[in-house]
């Protein structure tokens, strides 16, 4: 079945996929052709983006004294390179030899026992820390490693800044954004703030423009002419979680966590301009000119901007997960094939190895600015309970993509099963809560956690 599209050609091509030395890939700083990427299990890579189609791991960093090495945040000046590991402190690295990045000293504020050190951002010889609640810590780093602290911010909950001429701009979770004069570095100076329309999280600036990544409210765009008069333009809510900005003379790159958007501005605002979903955990994202570097949990991917005049293939997931199916039951989803080109798309094969999935693939060929629905059935069997779906296509940047197919769980509850009895506390309260207390009622239990 064939239905029109929504979206027009969505401008966005994979110029390399690549897994680095370390994991957990949770933000990009750029400097010059290198790449600073925190790991949440390792600490750094350094990498040479100087060829977007073959980035170049340089050397890796253990971030020792962390859980897992996590480092959240890279920023470098000079020889030094900083990392921001929350609760466990700022690790300073000596970079001069990029191939061997040798450990300085760890900074913290002896002031204060518990630390949130989330972002770093640098500025000439001063060090701008991001603390959430414990607000933004200046620090001289003229005589690196040996760092000294300057003055203290209060902020509401900062996740991170970002400094031009004199002047910080703080995103600042729920508050919104700060703007404060940093001329006076021991005295910095509150300039104005304005509510945005979620959770501030990253900042971008653009001449008289700020770019604000609000969580699930998408981005904000914000008139900053007067410092002390911000002005609310535009938001665009995008499709998931904006988490971070970066922004050049007529584009915006959003790092959305289930794709990559990029948007494009005037002075009345924004409207979506690309954007590709690659199956990664999309964490943060830098823009250099039509090149997009993006962070994805377990890869680092180059994207190149620019009209694409072949076909271009999305999916609307990559992961198809069965509820519980009963011996001799069927049970079906659907796969829908977006083709957001120029040219007719062509699903070249659909390879499943195991008898328990079966995929009826019809038409083979996908019309430009059209989508296919492709019914996927799982009878269980003998066969696994997890396989993977091979599409082969004529994209060139996407000739091959796996979709994961899961069905029956070999061991342990999953949707579709009955209930087990269960007893918990109650959550700000006293007492318990049972099953016997809840059936015949909708229940819906919600598990959080957050980086």
């Amino acid at each position: 079945m064939l239905s029109p599209s929504e979206v027009d050609a969505k401008n966005l091509s994979i110029l390399s996929h690549s897994r680095l030395d370390n994991y957990e890939l949770l933000d990009v700083y750029i400097q010059g052709v290198l790449a600073f990427i925190p790991g949440g299990l390792g600490g750094l890579n350094i990498v040479d983006i100087a060829d977007p189609l073959n980035p170049t791991v340089i050397s890796s960093y253990h971030a020792g004294g962390c859980d897992w090495g996590r480092i959240y945040s890279w920023t470098a000046s000079g020889d030094y390179a900083y990392g921001t590991g929350r609760e466990c402190g700022v690790h300073v690295i000596n970079i001069s030899d990029l191939s061997d990045p040798t450990f300085a000293t760890i900074y913290s504020d002896e002031s204060q026992s518990d630390q949130r050190y989330e972002h770093a951002e640098t500025d000439g010889a001063t060090l701008y820390l991001s603390k959430h609640q414990l607000g933004i810590e200046l620090v001289d780093i003229s005589q690196a490693p040996f760092l000294s602290a300057l003055s203290n911010i209060s902020t509401h909950n900062a996740w991170a800044s970002l400094v031009a001429d004199s002047t910080l701009y703080i995103a600042d979770g729920s508050a919104g954004i700060k703007i404060v004069s940093v001329r006076d570095l021991l005295n910095p100076e509150l300039l104005g703030s304005l509510a945005t329309s979620g959770t501030a999280k990253d900042v971008a600036l653009v001449g008289h423009y700020l770019f604000v990544a609000v969580g699930a409210a998408g981005v904000d765009m914000i008139d900053i002419s007067d410092l002390q008069n911000p002005l609310f333009v535009n938001n665009y809510n995008t499709s998931g979680y904006a988490s971070r900005v970066s922004a050049n003379a007529s584009r915006i790159a959003v790092s959305d966590w289930d794709d990559v958007e990029i948007l494009t501005y005037d002075d009345q605002g924004m409207t979506l301009a690309g954007y590709k979903d690659t199956g990664g955990r999309v964490m943060a994202i830098e823009m250099i000119g039509d090149i997009i570097f993006s962070a994805e949990w377990e890869d680092f991917v180059v994207f190149n901007y620019g009209e694409i005049q072949g076909p271009d293939i999305d999916l609307s997931t990559r992961k198809i997960e069965f509820p519980r199916v009963h011996a001799h039951g069927a049970l079906t989803r659907y796969l829908t094939i977006n083709n957001n080109g120029h040219t007719p798309l062509e699903i070249i094969e659909a390879a499943l190895d195991i008898s328990d999935f079966e995929i009826e693939l019809g038409d083979n060929m996908v019309a430009p600015d059209s989508s296919v629905s492709i019914p996927i059935v799982y009878r269980p069997g003998t066969g696994s309970w997890a396989e993977g779906l091979t599409l082969t296509t004529n994209d060139p940047d996407e000739l091959g993509i796996e979709i994961t197919l899961t069905g029956n769980y070999p061991s342990g509850p999953m949707v579709g099963d009955m209930a087990p009895e269960f007893e918990l506390e109650v959550v700000n309260g006293l007492g318990t809560i049972s099953t016997q207390e809840l059936f015949g009622q909708p229940v819906v239990l919600a598990f959080f956690t957050a980086w």
